[in-house]
């Protein structure tokens, strides 16, 4: 996470933009397209609308993404994810491999439901160049988390893909952790007590425990960059592109700020990362919002601290 002086300011050039996003990006989240053939209790999709009619992200708003981060030879990790399912629209393939093209270095990546990956899918997914898949175990809207269903819906999806599955760890109504071999990418999949471990997405969910508010701070502006199906850049994966809540919290569309350099460095930006690096009581939407903070380490912390001090506290 890089925390230095020109952070917090926005940049005057795209050239001073584009060397803050290569030192300081290391996670881009991106979809592709937008429909979602599942309403889960605890996801944003359950109060939004993702099961319309598919919408596919705009051919140039995509290779603009692309060819901003061939600039810098992006080699950080690429994630086709957000509140969409990936694997619902096939274009998505075409997409990998355009990554590959772009950006080989990277390190491509998937969170899917799994609800239509079959053998021959996998292994065209692994003929696109994908590098990592991750399958989330979700429950039916209604139900509660539940290990034995978990495990159970493993078996399932082990038996439909014909093959093998190594568990990596439980951890008893929380999580099951669990690999599954593959010989060029890695696979793994995950059921997860999302009312223990998730968050209430910036507001839109109701039904998490109610935190005391936040005043730890965030990386999430600092070393991501998320953008939805439409262009619209936001500061973080708990904030929807497509929300009408959460309109004042995005940055804008890609289209208006000509790169994703400067989209990270603009204004709106700068102030997320402003008001997210220090320790004080955070405002809405992230006053309930339970994301860990990247580090514990005190050493880390300190650092955190004294940016705030050097770089915002004291230029107000």
């Amino acid at each position: 996470m890089y925390i230095g002086r020109e952070a917090f300011t926005p940049a005057t050039n795209r050239e001073s933009a584009r060397a803050l996003f290569a030192r300081s990006v290391e996670r881009i989240e991106v979809e592709t397209h937008s429909y979602c053939n599942r309403r889960c209790d605890y996801c944003p999709n359950a109060v939004g609308d993702r099961l319309g009619a598919n919408q596919r992200m705009a051919d140039d708003i995509w290779h603009l993404l692309l060819s901003n981060l061939r600039e810098i030879d992006y080699a950080a990790n690429f994630i086709f994810t957000s509140y969409n399912e990936p694997l619902a629209d096939k274009i998505i393939l075409q997409r990998i491999r355009e990554a590959r093209e772009y950006i080989p270095r990277a390190r491509t990546m998937i969170y899917t439901n799994g609800d239509y990956l079959k053998p021959d899918y996998l292994a065209e997914l692994a003929q696109a160049g994908l590098d990592y898949l991750h399958i989330s175990i979700h429950t039916r809207p209604g139900d509660k988390y539940n290990d034995i269903h978990a495990l159970n819906h493993i078996a399932k999806l082990v038996k439909r893909m014909g093959t093998s599955v190594h568990f990596q760890s439980l951890k008893p109504n929380e999580f099951v952790i669990a690999k599954m071999p593959h010989p060029s990418m890695e696979i793994e999949i995950r059921a997860i007590n999302y009312y223990r471990h998730g968050t209430d997405r910036g507001g839109l969910l109701d039904g998490f425990n109610k935190t005391p508010a936040r005043t730890l701070p965030c990386h999430f502006p600092f070393a991501h960059f998320h953008m939805g199906y439409e262009g619209t850049v936001v500061p973080c994966c708990h904030i929807r592109s497509d929300a009408q809540a959460h309109q004042p919290y995005r940055y804008g569309n890609l289209r208006d700020f000509g790169s994703i350099f400067e989209a990270y460095a603009s204004r709106v930006a700068t102030e997320w990362r402003r008001h997210l690096i220090s320790f004080e009581a955070k405002q809405v939407p992230c006053d309930t919002c339970a994301a860990p903070f990247m580090s514990q380490d005190p050493k880390a912390l300190h650092q955190i601290q004294a940016a705030w001090e050097q770089n915002v506290r004291d230029e107000t």
